[in-house]
């Protein structure tokens, strides 16, 4: 699973990686995160939204549906 989550964060456009690993994996607020990135925290909460989902989309689509043999 965790090279799975790798391959999914390399997928992403850099802005959606940046911000989903500022806020997920360093646990930045999203005020110091968008600090960091340099937009507004509108704009953050809107592209970590989009990042999580792309990753979601990603695994669905790579891994198999739990159960499955």
């Amino acid at each position: 699973m965790r090279v799975d989550l790798v391959r999914a964060l390399e997928s992403l456009p850099a802005m959606y990686r940046e911000v989903i690993l500022l806020r997920d994996m360093e646990q930045l607020t999203i005020s110091e995160a968008a600090a960091q990135l340099g937009i507004t925290r509108e704009a953050c909460k809107s592209r970590l939204h989009r990042a999580r989902g792309l990753v979601r989309e990603y695994l669905q689509t790579e891994l198999p549906p739990a159960g499955a043999s």
